[in-house]
């Protein structure tokens, strides 16, 4: 809305352009495998070779290659990946209830599948029992009179030193309540000194004590009988209150410790929310704590986990204590949303049970719908922009992968090649090929298989080169840019091929859309020597200008998403062309798109034609957009012949 002017005077009026479209990442993969430890299907970011080694095993699984690919992704320069770990084996999980209605409050689930026997035993525990833990009430009889006006009031060295600065106190049964501003023990005498000047007068047989507390109130003072355990009242502990007929539960917010002399200790708690009922404090009022014990068996052994709390504040937050044990048998998730319990009977039920539904990893009997399962887990992980499966060559995968592509059309397939085909038989190389095909190009083909140095010692094995590849689009795009097609670059970390080929082989195999890795002299190292995709459609026949234009394509629709019920008028037609158009121009700058000038790379196109009236009235914005993206130059012909040294001949 415009300034509203009334005075003569300069006004200033802010004005916001079109946010500036910034480029979305383009080298973070998702690697699917068998590893020997991890969670099972589950996308899990990763930003180094130690963290996978960490997560998913300090060695490769035998027989499989997940491992060697993530390596080899790092060694190539990549920087960031997401890991799934496919399987056929499942957690033993048991869903625990809360202490009152019965809802389901968590789940434990064991850390690694298998049918083994894990046995969870809950049991309530009440580290402030209140058998020992009470509210402390003290009272003081006067010593001395007090007058209107007074701001003080006196009484014995002993009983003044149970009253705290902050305390409310009354004086006799009806009369006035007043804080205690200081405690004084000058002289000898026991002095309270009051915020506030009395308002009646008091007799020496008159006795002060804490005052009565409203509904809603937060801070009082707890004595025990013995030790209150290291830990057991702290900010996050769960007090259960009793008075008579009345009960509540709340959580510490603070806890202050107070020394009363003599060994006396009393605790002043602030609780976060205030107390549900009034507390008469001429009535004893007893106090507990709120936590539970989670007992873990397997066999002879068991892990005890004690004094757990349920408020995420706690020291001893029960799901940071057992899923932080790094050695523990179990993890626990939670239930989301959490039951509308009312404490305490949000509390966990004291049980004991085994956990149900494990069963044990069997790597020979892995099955495709393993791996899909597996594959499926990404479609909701929008920064992956390329996947690999290198454990599982098969067409019904590579085809699922592909259809994933297609389908988000945010991320590109790197397929790898069977080992050992005949890269010319027609049933062998050319058959899997022919199983690959995406119309507009969002998957390649890679071959012959890398020879790399093994985990430990020992000749070198053959590997597939789906994670060095994605290593090497990473490095490029870091680089260069998307737009460089990611090709004549080293291989790190191979030392050889499963196959070396010639030109000619490599010729039938280009142009048949299958990207070859080459050794150009003996010893030599590989290189990556192709970047062809699996397209149909020629426009789409080269990786770069795929995944260029899923870069552009991503870029801008997350951009502009602050258009989205913007008013749909020339204004924001503008605002888009301008904001559009300079994220294009940068990327004519940078060399992905084609032309001497701007105009010649790109256009931007929003007007009446494109979004007539009634695509308006449909709640409808339609822009075009046209690039014209940097083709590589795969083959570079030179033309030489003999020059005549500067002769000038010509006919007339």
């Amino acid at each position: 809305m415009a300034v509203q002017v009334s005075w003569p005077g300069v006004y200033i009026e802010e004005f916001a352009p079109a946010a500036p479209i910034q480029g979305v990442s383009t080298s973070t993969p998702a690697f699917i495998g068998v590893a020997a430890s991890g969670p099972l299907r589950v996308p899990t970011l990763l930003t180094s070779w130690d963290a996978f080694k960490t997560g998913f095993g300090a060695l490769p699984v035998h027989g499989f290659f997940l491992w060697y690919a993530v390596r080899g992704f790092f060694e190539n320069g990549g920087q960031d990946c997401y890991v799934v770990r496919a399987s056929n084996g499942a957690y033993g999980t048991l869903v625990v209830d809360t202490r009152t209605g019965g809802l389901p409050l968590f789940t434990v689930s064991a850390r690694q599948p298998g049918a083994a026997v894990i046995g969870i035993t809950i049991a309530n525990q009440h580290l402030l029992d209140s058998a020992n833990t009470t509210l402390f009430r003290p009272t003081g009889a006067l010593t001395a009179a007090a007058a209107v006006g007074d701001k003080q009031i006196v009484m014995s060295l002993a009983d003044a030193a149970k009253f705290r600065p902050g305390d409310v106190i009354t004086i006799a049964a009806d009369g006035e309540s007043l804080q205690v501003a200081r405690v004084s023990t000058a002289g000898g005498v026991g002095t309270l000194l009051l915020s506030s000047p009395l308002a009646n007068p008091y007799a020496i047989a008159d006795v002060a004590r804490l005052a009565n507390t409203p509904v809603g109130a937060t801070t009082f003072r707890l004595s025990s009988t013995v030790a209150i355990p290291a830990g057991a009242l702290v900010a996050g502990t769960m007090l259960t209150f009793t008075q008579g007929g009345n009960s509540d539960s709340e959580i510490v917010g603070s806890v202050q410790t107070e020394q009363l002399g003599g060994g006396v200790v009393t605790y002043r708690v602030t609780l976060v929310q205030g107390l549900g009922f009034p507390v008469d404090m001429t009535a004893a009022a007893i106090v507990q704590s709120e936590e539970f014990s989670l007992t873990v068996t397997q066999g002879a052994g068991s892990q005890v986990y004690s004094g757990l709390a349920t408020d995420n504040s706690h020291p001893r937050n029960y799901l940071a204590v057992v899923n932080g044990d790094a050695s523990g048998l179990v993890t626990i998730t939670p239930q989301q949303p959490p039951p509308p319990v009312p404490m305490p009977g949000n509390m966990p039920a004291a049980a004991a049970a085994n956990l149900a539904g494990g069963a044990a990893e069997d790597l020979t009997t892995l099955t495709d719908q393993n791996f899909i399962d597996a594959l499926d887990t990404l479609h909701g992980i929008s920064d992956v922009n390329m996947i690999a499966v290198p454990d599982r060559i098969t067409a019904a995968v590579q085809q699922a992968m592909i259809a994933q592509c297609e389908l988000l059309a945010d991320r590109f397939g790197v397929l790898d090649a069977h080992p050992g085909l005949d890269p010319f038989a027609p049933a062998q190389l050319p058959a899997q090929r022919a199983g690959l095909d995406s119309a507009r190009g969002y998957a390649a083909l890679y071959y012959p298989w890398l020879m790399v140095p093994p985990a430990g010692s020992g000749d070198p094995i053959l590997v597939p080169p789906s994670g060095h590849t994605c290593g090497i689009f990473a490095l490029t795009d870091q680089t260069r840019g998307v737009f460089k097609a990611p090709a004549n670059a080293t291989v790190n970390g191979a030392v050889g091929l499963e196959r070396v080929l010639s030109d000619i082989d490599q010729g039938i195999l280009n142009l048949e859309g299958i990207n070859c890795f080459r050794v150009f002299q003996t010893g030599g190292r590989p290189y990556l020597w192709a970047a062809r995709s699996t397209a149909t459609d020629a426009n789409w026949q080269y990786v770069n200008i795929r995944r260029l234009f899923i870069y552009l394509e991503k870029s801008i629709q997350e951009g502009i998403r602050w258009a989205v019920f913007e008013p749909n008028n020339t204004q924001l037609w503008n605002k888009l062309k301008r904001s559009i158009g300079a994220f294009l121009n940068q990327a004519w700058r940078d060399g992905a798109l084609f032309g001497d000038k701007a105009t010649d790379a790109y256009y931007v196109r929003i007007d009446e034609v494109l979004n007539p009236f009634s695509e308006q009235q449909l709640g409808r914005l339609h822009i075009e957009i046209g690039v014209r993206p940097s083709y590589p130059a795969e083959f570079i012909i030179v033309r030489i012949g003999i020059w005549a040294g500067g002769s000038d001949v010509s006919e007339t």
